[in-house]
């Protein structure tokens, strides 16, 4: 990866492929890592369509700087807009997941110069109860303990991950899951990435101003939910792209929190038919 100093924060970027339908930015939700991208194949599906794909590691993520805590959505708003400038990227399609999507909200409202399209992908908008009895249970966390156990990052983002259903019955797969979400610890540049990262989601979701907002977003967005998504589910998705002018949603079954994953190929075909639309 390359690297760029963007605002005093040294954030790690891979800029690949054609540029024959123009660029997309991905933008990953809290602690992942650019490699997801590759995992999941979005970014390789895209290059193939022609795309030149942008994925980046946010402040806090590896090998990216990661400065002292608290941040906001707004700071990673920014540090993205100025990532695009050092570029000379405009005009672009933006992809956020998860915490990704909250960013994508705030940057598409702020630099609509910047972005044509924005999909948030379990991410953006309303957010379920779920999520905001999470960041209250983190922000005692942090205010106790002054960080985040990482066994309780890995239980959460497993629990969360997949439907209940597999939880319950598929000793494979959680076991498969449970691993690579240990690998998952590595991921973060330090401690202050983990807390900065969870103050910023925390911070979002009890902004209910922002909400009455939505309406001042004027790009096309496509708001995707999963069915069993305890942090954005479907319903709160519905609301947030009936908000938007120009919104549209999308469900995909089957799927919890970690559908980018589970559910790939739903995921790309959503991504694809909005973007080459557009």
């Amino acid at each position: 990866m390359e690297f760029a100093a963007i605002g005093g924060v040294r954030l790690a970027y891979d800029l690949r492929g054609s540029d024959e339908n123009g660029t997309v930015v991905l933008a990953g939700g809290t602690g992942m890592p650019p490699l997801v991208w590759d995992m999941c194949g979005l970014s390789t599906a895209l290059k193939d369509s022609g795309y030149r794909v942008l994925t980046y590691s946010a402040r806090g993520v590896a090998p990216s700087d990661a400065p002292p805590p608290p941040y906001s959505i707004g700071d990673l708003a920014d540090d993205l807009a100025g990532l695009l400038e050092s570029l000379g990227i405009a005009d672009c399609d933006l992809v956020g997941y998860s915490l990704g999507g909250c960013m994508a909200e705030l940057l598409v409202r702020q630099r609509p110069d910047l972005i044509r399209n924005a999909v948030f992908l379990a991410g953006g908008g309303r957010p379920g109860p779920v999520a905001m009895a999470m960041c209250d249970t983190e922000a005692e966390m942090i205010a106790t303990l002054g960080y985040l156990p990482p066994p309780w990052i890995r239980f959460m983002e497993l629990v969360t991950s997949l439907p209940s259903s597999v939880l319950r019955d598929d000793t494979v797969e959680v076991a498969k899951w449970w691993e690579l979400l240990s690998a998952h610890d590595a991921s973060w540049t330090s401690a202050d990435g983990t807390t900065g990262q969870s103050a910023a989601g925390t911070d979002w979701v009890r902004d209910t101003d922002r909400i009455a907002r939505l309406s001042e977003i004027s790009v096309p967005v496509l708001v995707v939910c999963f069915e069993h998504d305890l942090f954005f589910p479907p319903k709160t998705g519905r609301a947030t792209a009936a908000a938007i002018p120009r919104g549209k949603f999308i469900e995909i079954p089957d799927a919890a929190h970690g559908g980018l994953i589970t559910h790939s190929a739903q995921c790309h075909s959503a991504i694809g038919n909005f973007l080459s639309a557009g």
